[in-house]
């Protein structure tokens, strides 16, 4: 137990015996993002949360941050294998004799406290097929940026770049040149003057968020929003169109209910999923668990002719009509490889160096084959694997990937030194299983991620995206959140007055 517990968490039996408005289930940007808001508005809110406190900030932010021996021991403090398979290989992964090929984490914070960082907004276009558009968006992608304190973004609302040196502009300039439109990577790094008593705030984590809101504290004292660690919920027991209670099971291993006024799902993608199939859900609507996805993504290293003589560069080159994907330079480093254990390495670059690390992310259509398989009896958050295999679209994308990296590095005047296409899942920005629409016949959720078909739950990540863009995830889901929770909070309250009216 983390020594600050006594101090910052509640203990599950106590929100058990609390009066609570929402309960929420996941402390990641998602989960955390909802829970504030709420708050805000008077609610009162718990959150449960699987693992442990670790850290109270991103590694990032942090002391560990070029500690490239010690940062992939704390993953391992929370990190579990997970498995993506095909359609030929499910038989072996239902029988939990496939190996592991992806990475999970469970904590206080989730993936916020490990994330790499970059911010794009999703393009127009991406909204075609989601429930709302574009326009809809723009206002809550601001808030979210503000939040968050994003830098470099493409509009007035965000913090100045947070890489920005000659040698950065000279490498823009070359790609420029061959086409290849290119800008400072916008990045969830606050970089905000220090001015007037106000510090910046490093990297965004939902946990450093949480630590911070006025109205966190232990449900014991009164704390108006709250958190329960090493909570793991393993059932929503649903009665009547309503959830009754959630099933929980506390680091004792003692199993209890607990209940509220409304739930909201924020344990990611695939653990949102996963409980809604566990409890049964899928059961009277055919479409939970379906239609999931992640990006397609591809890296490679660039040697470069000479060093830059610059520490760090991250450049961001944004997706067109014509190509479904992004890529992301960051150096200068020694020859390096990916690892996501590695989030923050672009921070401890290299003078000396001449190797570039690329990563090029591209939109994979969902398609209903896509999918979530429980395994085992479907009650850990372990008992499960996705079904993905490559769409002929997929394929084209990929291909075009592959030829795109090597125009990158020509460009850049490098050489391409290792290239790799790699699995379904390892991008780790997943989306579906509960996906939002209009229509209760051909959608799990409304528009505002409050589901059909249980009158007092909702989720609020990226399982209720029909659609995802080529940018990375944590922006949208950031800004998703923030929407549907002002309408939940808008929705509660209404409730709330006409049971007070009765």
């Amino acid at each position: 137990m983390h020594p600050l517990a006594p101090i910052l968490l509640s203990d599950a039996r106590a929100i058990a015996g609390a009066a609570i408005d929402c309960l929420v289930i996941g402390s990641g940007t998602s989960g955390v993002t909802t829970a504030i808001e709420l708050a805000d508005r008077g609610l009162k809110v718990a959150i449960i949360e699987a693992g442990p406190l670790i850290l109270t900030e991103h590694v990032g932010s942090g002391p560990f941050a070029n500690r490239e021996d010690i940062v992939p021991q704390i993953h391992d403090l929370v990190r579990y294998g997970t498995v993506w398979t095909s359609e030929k290989e499910l038989a072996a992964a239902k029988a939990r004799t496939a190996k592991t090929n992806n990475n999970a984490w469970s904590l206080v914070g989730g993936r916020t406290v490990f994330w790499g960082g970059c911010t794009p907004r999703f393009r127009d276009e991406d909204f075609a097929d989601w429930p709302y558009d574009a326009a809809e968006m723009h206002g809550w992608y601001a808030k979210a940026e503000r939040l968050i304190g994003v830098s470099g973004g493409e509009t007035d609302n965000t913090a100045p770049p947070f890489m920005t040196h000659a040698a950065q502009d000279h490498l823009l300039g070359r790609l420029a040149k061959q086409g290849i439109p290119a800008t400072h990577a916008p990045l969830c790094v606050d970089t905000r003057a220090v001015h007037g008593g106000r510090m910046s705030l490093g990297f965004d984590s939902s946990v450093s968020r949480l630590l911070r809101c006025r109205h966190f504290g232990r449900v014991e004292n009164g704390a108006r929003l709250s958190l329960a660690s090493e909570t793991e919920a393993l059932r929503l027991v649903v009665d009547g169109g309503l959830v009754r209670a959630v099933k929980v099971r506390d680091r004792t291993g003692e199993t209890f209910d607990l209940s509220a006024r409304h739930v909201v799902l924020a344990g990611g993608c695939m653990q949102s999923t996963r409980l809604a199939m566990a409890s049964g859900l899928g059961d009277s609507d055919p479409h939970v668990g379906r239609y999931m996805g992640d990006h397609l993504f591809r890296q490679a290293v660039f040697e470069l002719a000479e060093p830059l003589k610059e520490k760090s560069l991250y450049i961001f080159i944004p997706p067109t009509a014509k190509r479904p994907f992004h890529a992301q330079l960051q150096g200068m480093f020694q020859e390096t490889w990916y690892s996501p254990l590695h989030a923050t390495c672009w921070l401890d670059g290299d003078v000396g160096g001449r190797y570039v690390l690329f990563y090029c992310f591209g939109i994979s259509k969902a398609e209903e084959a896509g999918r979530m398989v429980l395994c085992g009896d479907g009650k850990s958050m372990k008992d499960y694997c996705i079904v993905n295999d490559r769409s002929p679209g997929d394929s084209k994308t990929l291909a075009d990937m592959a030829r795109f990296t090597a125009d990158v590095g020509e460009a850049l005047g490098g050489r391409v030194v290792r290239t790799e296409e790699n699995a379904a899942g390892s991008a780790l920005h997943e989306f579906g299983g509960l996906r939002m629409g209009r229509d209760p016949s051909l959608s799990v959720t409304d528009p505002d991620g409050r589901f059909w078909r249980v009158g007092n739950l909702s989720c609020a990540d990226a399982a209720i995206w029909p659609h995802q863009g080529s940018a990375n995830s944590y922006l949208t889901i950031t800004a998703v959140a923030l929407r549907n929770a002002s309408r939940l909070a808008a929705g509660l309250e209404a409730e709330g007055r006409a049971v007070a009216a009765q």
